[in-house]
């Protein structure tokens, strides 16, 4: 089964077991988000396909500190020896001073949700926690690496950050927006806020950019502003 495809040149999509994982060969390599325990063989297997050294990624951009997008990040920092960028509010999580499972959820539903993800994270998989090298805070001034800009935009998660290029019009949502089915916003359930959530989609849509590439569901290569802002 393929794991990896080409959205453009130097931007891949490698499929892992429950989110996308994304590679930028752009001003030096770069990962996006990591996939869930188990995801480093993957990960380190489709960036020798597409023809890199792992040893050549840079950094490793964090959108949010759930399992599903941190569980390999210690195997593959490991191997790579890549800088981890992540959310300075999520920094005790990915840590392992909390535990993944430990952040808000909104309603009956999220209460629900994260009992479920108690007992997946306590007892079958285990996550290895892993120092942030680069925590952000965008009021920091952390503002731009390897052409990309961070930007906060909490709701789905406290540190929800999303990255975006402006060279190329390319906006990483991580699981700010959703492309399951189909483009859509995050679910209630998933969210720590979902007022803020939506605070934030409405600033992302201000963005100029052409591509989404979302945590979740196939990237939006056609026309992704105005479908955004449809949606909104």
């Amino acid at each position: 089964m393929k794991v990896h495809e080409t959205i453009m040149e130097g931007l891949y999509r490698i499929m892992g077991k429950r989110s996308n994982i994304y590679l930028l060969a752009d001003e030096g390599l770069a990962l996006v988000d990591t996939g869930m325990p188990g995801d480093e063989g993957t990960v380190l297997g489709a960036i020798k396909d597409i023809g890199y050294s792992p040893n050549e990624i840079k950094y490793i951009f964090i959108t949010h500190a759930h399992l599903d997008h941190v569980g390999s990040l210690a195997a593959v920092k490991a191997v790579t020896g890549a800088r981890v960028v992540a959310s300075h509010y999520e920094k005790d999580h990915i840590e392992g001073r909390r535990m993944l499972c430990s952040m808000k959820r909104e309603g009956i539903g999220g209460k629900v949700f994260r009992m479920i993800l108690f007992i997946v994270e306590k007892f079958l998989q285990n996550y290895e926690p892993v120092q942030v090298d680069m925590p952000c805070k965008v009021s920091d001034g952390v503002d731009c690496i390897e052409g990309i800009k961070i930007i906060e935009a909490p709701g789905h998660s406290p540190g929800s950050l999303c990255f975006y290029h402006k060279g190329k019009k390319l906006l990483f949502t991580g699981d700010a927006l959703s492309g399951v089915p189909l483009l859509r916003l995050p679910p209630r359930a998933g969210c720590s806020s979902y007022s803020q959530a939506l605070r934030s989609v409405k600033s992302l849509a201000g963005l100029d950019f052409e591509v989404c590439l979302f945590g979740h569901g196939k990237p939006l290569t056609d026309n992704a502003k105005s479908r955004v802002e449809r949606l909104l």
